[in-house]
Order: C-alpha cells, then sequence, then structure tokens
C-alpha cells in the first residue's frame, strides 16, 4: 500500500458522498485498503450506470447506501 493512498479522495472521485456521511463513517473509509477501495468505487460505478439507464427504476431521492 502507497504511503500517499487516500481511501476518501478516491472514492469521492467514484462519486460515492463522502463529504455528506458522519465523521464516524468516513472514518471507517478512510482506513480501507487500496483493494477494499477498488471493490467499493467498482460498486458505486455499477450503481451509478445502473441508474443512469433508460429503463431504470426510479430511485427514492434520499436513498442511503452508506
Amino acid at each position: 500500500m502507497s504511503d500517499m493512498f487516500d481511501p476518501l479522495a478516491s472514492l469521492r472521485e467514484a462519486g460515492l458522498p463522502v463529504d455528506q456521511l458522519s465523521a464516524a463513517q468516513r472514518e471507517v473509509l478512510a482506513g480501507l485498503t487500496e483493494e477494499e477501495t477498488a471493490v467499493v468505487a467498482s460498486v458505486q460505478r455499477r450503481l451509478a450506470r445502473a441508474e443512469a439507464e433508460p429503463d431504470a427504476e426510479v430511485w427514492a431521492h434520499d436513498l442511503k447506501l452508506l
């Protein structure tokens, strides 16, 4: 693992609303390994693609995944 790796920055770039999470939730995410972060980011990207599909079901505006 790189000394410069920042899980929160990586998750933010993947579209996770990390800045809207509680301090405790951000602390947990900040402790993720690069591999764990990649998995969470991958899931987020897949969810975003599914939401963007024209035939996707309507999502609740206040859906919270984390």
